[in-house]
């Protein structure tokens, strides 16, 4: 059986974003969030999306929205770059399963592709095995809020400093135990937490 999975980075005040954006730039953690989620699905909600400023390459990137098409509407910059699908063979046994899409988007870069599919806000309504790849959950706090319970693993960055910030990553510490230490830096580390359910 398949399972979400979230990946984040926090302060040690637990503040994941300041008005939309990350306050800290930490390039070698950039560098692996990418490796972890190459070729992958990345769901995060539209603020989060509007942060980032861009679909992440080479994934299929889900995005969360009450309004899917003031989004596209408000961002030209960002849509104006993909070609929009509305059906067809190639998307059509993907979109099957989510109901709740309003818009598909699709970009080919040098033999690699980068969807953006837009779906209205009904977190429940996902399920992981309709994927052939991992479902990484990246943000923003209120859908890690609701979507920890429904993860198998959390990989955290903890950034080894205090942030100030509007949005902080939600309590989860009572529903995962460490499982391994995977970077250790002196500005940040890397941890892989299991949900207790499944940790053996």
């Amino acid at each position: 059986m398949k399972h979400f999975k979230a990946i984040a980075a926090m302060s040690l005040n637990r503040v994941i974003g300041a008005g939309g954006k990350i306050p800290w730039h930490l390039p070698e953690d950039f560098k692996w969030f990418k490796q972890q989620t190459i070729g992958n699905v990345i769901l995060m909600g539209r603020k989060t999306f509007e942060g980032l400023g861009k679909a992440l390459p080479n994934r299929k990137n889900i995005i969360l929205t009450r309004h899917p098409r003031r989004l596209v509407k408000m961002h030209p910059e960002i849509f104006g770059q993909y070609h929009e699908w509305r059906g067809g063979q190639r998307v059509g046994s993907f979109l099957k399963k989510l109901r709740q899409s309003e818009f598909y988007f699709t970009k080919s870069d040098k033999g690699k592709q980068t969807d953006i599919l837009l779906a209205r806000y009904s977190i429940g309504k996902f399920d992981p095995e309709t994927f052939s790849t991992d479902v990484f959950i990246c943000g923003g706090a209120e859908i890690y809020a609701q979507m920890l319970p429904q993860c198998s693993d959390l990989y955290l960055t903890v950034v080894k400093r205090e942030y100030e910030g509007d949005a902080f990553f939600p309590p989860f510490e009572n529903k995962f135990e460490l499982v391994e230490k995977l970077r250790d830096t002196p500005e940040f580390k890397i941890l892989h937490y299991r949900h207790k359910s499944l940790a053996k």
